[in-house]
């Protein structure tokens, strides 16, 4: 079998194929919110002040886990989520076949590999999208909707959450919404901001941008025939009202953290410090104590060389260091 003499299918090789495949895309991951923080540690360990969470220096990498909070003296130690991929190359599969326009076997063997890597990769994009769904609301959850870690609950954080009064006509949404996001920005504590995004219900999106105090600005908004979208983000803003946009996200995870029916999400958006997302290195002998990757790849010969298992994994764990700065919003 061409692959099993391929230098090209080594632990380097297919970890740098995975991370330079083309991305899946996810309406947070995608939008950059959350900034990338690369550990030669599979932690991170942190502590409260003032209801702002801050990094402490860690100690040596410790054992690979699911995040389990241990409290000493005011600071707690978490696990970056180990998410792993699995899948196989089989002699059948690349037997009699070549690359598209091309006499070479190993082309094939390429191309295969690139295609199971892709779909794996696919996979673990769409679950980050799901841990930092979690993380925009306080909490990360598995795949099953086991809660990972509850940061509110382990540093005693009551979610700001606020109810607009979009039933009443005579409610002056704008206004109210202008001194709740003061507020928040209080809470950002100096980190760099550059407005906020609203991850919305369709049922919060149409009452919001139909209410009589509103839909005159949505109008202007619309006619202006402008396709708005973020910095780094091809998802279009459904309304921009002042420095905020307004997303309809419409992913259902089937999980506790699915944005529910007449709620919307709040967020700062351009900041350095408030948003983390940590990846921890590969349980790999190759990765031991080095500085993490987003993803990573590597092959294992099957039984009697009849192919190859592939294995990917990522390995992150999304924060809001400045929980308060973020919100639920109501109807």
């Amino acid at each position: 079998m061409p692959l099993s003499n391929e230098a090209n299918f080594g632990v380097r090789p297919l970890t740098d194929a995975i991370n330079n495949l083309p991305v899946t895309p996810t309406t947070i991951r995608e939008s950059g919110l959350f900034v990338p923080e690369y550990l030669t540690t599979t932690y991170v360990d942190v502590e409260s002040k003032g209801n702002q969470l801050t990094l402490v220096q860690s100690a040596p990498r410790g054992t690979p886990g699911k995040p389990v909070a241990e409290s000493r003296e005011g600071k707690k130690t978490f696990q970056c989520v180990h998410l792993p991929k699995d899948d196989v190359v089989r002699a059948d599969d690349v037997q009699n076949v070549r690359a598209f326009g091309s006499e070479n076997t190993a082309a094939a063997v390429n191309d295969k590999v690139n295609d199971k890597l892709a779909g794996m990769k696919s996979d673990l994009e769409y679950t980050r999208e799901h841990l930092q769904l979690g993380a925009l609301q306080g909490k990360v959850l598995d795949a099953d909707g086991t809660v990972i870690v509850d940061f509110n609950k382990e540093f005693n954080i009551t979610r700001p959450n606020l109810a607009l009064g979009l039933s009443n006509d005579t409610t002056k949404a704008g206004s109210v919404l202008d001194k709740f996001l003061r507020e928040r920005r209080k809470a950002l504590a100096g980190d760099t901001f550059k407005g906020w995004v609203v991850y919305a219900s369709p049922e919060w999106l149409e009452a919001f941008i139909y209410h009589k105090s509103i839909y005159d600005l949505y109008a202007r908004f619309a006619d202006s025939a402008k396709v708005y979208t973020q910095d780094n983000s091809n998802t279009e803003v459904a309304f921009r009202y002042r420095n905020v946009d307004i997303v309809e996200y419409d992913y259902q995870f089937g999980s506790e953290v699915d944005i529910k029916a007449g709620e919307a999400l709040l967020a700062p958006v351009g900041t350095k410090k408030t948003l983390k997302e940590y990846f921890a290195p590969a349980d790999m002998n190759a990765t031991v104590n080095t500085k993490a990757l987003p993803y990573y790849a590597s092959r294992e010969k099957l039984l009697h060389d009849k192919g190859w298992s592939l294995h990917a994994q990522t390995n992150p764990l999304p924060v809001a260091l400045r929980p308060l700065a973020l919100a639920t919003l109501k109807i």
